[in-house]
């Protein structure tokens, strides 16, 4: 009980130190003189919807710039015909922070309120040291490249309310980790881009299996304590291959790699290395009035040969989704010069426990579907309005079937 009282109370100051934080960042920049901006000028080879796709760096004006977006929802729940009732929620408060300490060295960071202050965390606070084109070095707190959304997340870039279940229960979203590597860009045409990530991560932690009592869950591996050190003192590795053809759009291919379970304490090593290895494909076309992407991934996970509850921990995950987009009106409304109204939907599908039982020779459920239609009107690019309603037919170890639904509306804008 005392233990828990202490872990408490240090939750508490922690989030009072980001709290403080973030004040501190408000208030400098409500103070920041004007300056004559340093040149910003060397080419960055960015991630389309990444960190440095944001609005608040494009119309950067001097050497720091504070940015950030918000996003606000409603949900109506239904479960198996049970009604959970109408309720208001405040999903997320992002801050963010970037200067340009010179033509060649960039910080940007991100921090995050999620549902007020029950969740606050550093989720970007990165240095960029610009050397080429092709080899450019970053270290610091930043996003493992493994699927597209992880790296292009931001509530506003999207039409569609919840986030994708693939990008968030396998693909754990959004993953920040302590890490270093390099990232560039490759011209083989004038028309033709490739893009590259790579980074040594801390990596994820014993949660893995052992974090939510309900079998294996990847996002579970995520801990604040990765942010000190590795729990095993082994680095995963990372990194994402992305290219951009002439007609447009986007195709990668990323991995993600390395131990997760603590297998030696003090040089003594206590446990077999069990390892945790993913892969994604993503794709996204954009033509006139249609936006369509999607996203794959595959989890193989090592668990203990001889735990009595293997067939409730999965060996392996998969799933994937498919999203559509189609701007019905693209002209002035209501006095707003760049107003959209745009329909979507988007397609989920998730199996957390691929295989089957080795008594029976069943198939082991423990996966998702979910299918989200809707509509969104924005006023600027950098505003959604959005109404959605999806479905969701979720199927638990057993196979035992139960239905959900929702109907969802919110607000999401940069600042």
């Amino acid at each position: 009980m005392k233990r828990s009282m202490i872990c408490a109370a240090r939750g508490a100051l922690r989030n009072l130190q980001y709290a403080i934080f973030a004040f501190c960042l408000l208030a400098l920049n409500a103070n920041l003189p004007a300056q004559t901006a340093k040149s910003d000028s060397m080419p960055t080879p960015f991630q389309r919807g990444g960190i440095y796709d944001r609005p608040y760096i494009l119309k950067l004006g001097g050497n720091t710039a504070l940015g950030g977006y918000a996003e606000m929802n409603s949900n109506y729940v239904r479960v198996d015909g049970i009604a959970e009732g109408f309720s208001l929620e405040q999903r997320r408060f992002n801050i963010f922070l970037y200067s340009a300490i010179s033509p060649h060295v960039k910080l940007t960071s991100e921090l995050e309120f999620e549902h007020g202050t029950e969740e606050i965390a550093l989720e970007t606070a990165l240095v960029d040291v610009l050397l080429a084109t092709p080899l450019n070095l970053r270290a610091g707190i930043l996003l493992p490249p493994i699927g597209r959304f992880n790296i292009t997340h931001d509530s506003p870039r999207y039409n569609v309310i919840d986030r994708p279940l693939v990008s968030t229960e396998i693909i754990p979203s959004t993953l920040s980790e302590v890490g270093v590597g390099f990232f560039g860009a490759f011209y083989a045409t004038p028309f033709d881009r490739f893009t590259y990530e790579i980074y040594g991560v801390n990596g994820l932690h014993d949660g893995v299996i052992l974090g939510t009592g309900e079998g294996t869950r990847i996002p579970a591996g995520k801990s604040p304590l990765t942010f000190e050190e590795d729990n095993n003192g082994s680095p995963a590795l990372t990194g994402r291959l992305a290219y951009n053809p002439r007609f447009g759009g986007e195709i990668g291919l990323s991995f993600y790699t390395g131990r997760y379970n603590t297998f030696q304490l003090e040089g003594v090593q206590i446990d077999e290395p069990r390892s945790l290895r993913m892969f994604a494909c993503d794709a996204e076309y954009r033509k006139r009035r249609l936006h369509v992407r999607g996203e794959a991934a595959l989890a193989q996970i090592d668990i203990p040969p001889d735990n009595v509850d293997n067939d409730f921990l999965a060996e392996k995950q998969r799933g994937f989704f498919v999203e559509g987009d189609y701007a019905l009106l693209r002209r002035p409304l209501l006095g707003m010069p760049e107003a959209n109204v745009i329909i979507f939907s988007r397609y989920d599908y998730i199996d957390l426990h691929h295989g089957k039982f080795e008594k029976t020779g069943q198939s082991i459920g423990d996966s998702k579907k979910r299918l989200t239609a809707g509509l969104a009107f924005r006023p600027t690019a950098d505003t959604a309005i959005r109404l959605s309603y999806w479905r969701q037919w979720e199927y638990d170890t057993f196979n035992n079937l139960a239905h959900a639904m929702n109907v969802q509306f919110g607000i999401a804008t940069y600042f």
